[in-house]
C-alpha cells in the first residue's frame, strides 16, 4: 500500500500562522481614547459617579455581611468606612462637575434677548414730564424685574445745558425718577433700581439739545450659575 503525501501550499501556511499571531497593543491609542471620554464637566461627573457606585458597592458589602451576623474585625471596618466617605465624596464631585456642565450649557443663551440698553423717556425743556415714552420696552423691562428678582436695572436721566448747572441737576434727578416710577408700575422693586443723575450733558453752554433731555435703562444680572446651591 502506497503512502500518501499531503503538501499544504507555503501562501496558506503563512497565512494560519499570521492569525495566530498576537496582535499589536496600542497602549497609548486606547489610554488618549479613554482620557478622551472622561474629559470635560460631564466626562468627570460620569467617572465620579463610576467611582460612588464602586465604592458603595463595597460599603453595602460589608454592611450585608454585617447585617447576617457574619465574623467582622477592625479591616472590614475601616473598609466600609473608608468607602462610605469616598462615595460621599465622589457624588459631591459629581454634583458638582454636571452643574458645571450645565451651566456651560445653559450660560450663553441665559438672558441672551433680555439685555436693554435703550433711551425710554424723552423731555421738553425744563420738564421732568416725559412727552414721549417707549411704553413696550418700560413694560417689558418692569415685568422682566419682577419676574426675576436677582435681575437689577441703570436709570439714567440728563437735561441739556439750558439754564443753571444746579438747577439741571436737579431736573435729571427728577426725570430719573420719573422713569423709576413707571418701571415700579410695571412690576420692579425699588430696591432692583439704580437711579443716576447726570446733570447737563456736555456741549456748549444754554445750547438745546433734545438728545441730551432724555432718560435711559440699563438692564444687568448676575453670572448665571446652574444649581446656586451645590457648593
Amino acid at each position: 500500500m502506497k503512502k500518501k503525501y499531503i503538501y499544504i501550499p507555503l501562501a496558506v501556511l503563512a497565512l494560519s500562522l499570521t492569525a495566530c499571531s498576537t496582535p499589536k497593543k496600542d497602549v497609548a491609542g486606547l489610554s488618549a481614547e479613554i482620557d478622551a471620554a472622561s474629559k470635560g464637566h460631564y466626562g468627570q461627573a460620569l467617572l465620579h459617579a463610576s467611582a460612588a457606585e464602586k465604592d458603595l458597592k463595597t460599603a453595602n458589602h460589608v454592611l450585608k455581611h454585617w447585617q447576617n451576623d457574619y465574623y467582622w474585625n477592625i479591616d472590614e471596618t475601616l473598609k466600609a468606612q473608608e468607602a462610605a466617605k469616598s462615595a460621599a465624596a465622589h457624588i459631591s464631585a459629581s454634583e458638582k462637575e454636571y452643574c458645571q456642565w450645565l451651566t456651560d450649557v445653559h450660560g450663553k443663551n441665559h438672558h441672551e434677548h433680555e439685555n436693554v440698553h435703550e433711551t425710554v423717556a424723552y423731555f421738553k425743556t425744563a420738564s421732568d414730564v416725559p412727552f414721549k415714552t417707549k411704553d413696550d420696552t418700560i413694560g417689558h423691562i418692569g415685568r422682566f424685574l419682577h419676574e426675576h428678582p436677582d435681575a437689577s436695572a441703570t436709570v439714567a436721566a440728563s437735561t441739556d445745558t439750558v439754564g443753571k448747572p444746579a438747577y439741571n441737576q436737579d431736573l435729571s434727578e427728577r426725570r430719573a425718577r420719573t422713569v423709576s416710577n413707571m418701571l415700579i408700575k410695571q412690576g420692579a422693586k425699588p430696591s432692583q433700581l439704580v437711579v443716576t443723575a447726570t446733570g447737563e450733558a456736555h456741549g456748549p453752554d444754554n445750547t438745546a439739545d433734545q438728545s441730551h433731555r432724555v432718560a435711559v435703562v440699563l438692564t444687568s444680572h448676575p453670572a448665571y450659575i446652574d444649581c446656586p446651591n451645590v457648593k
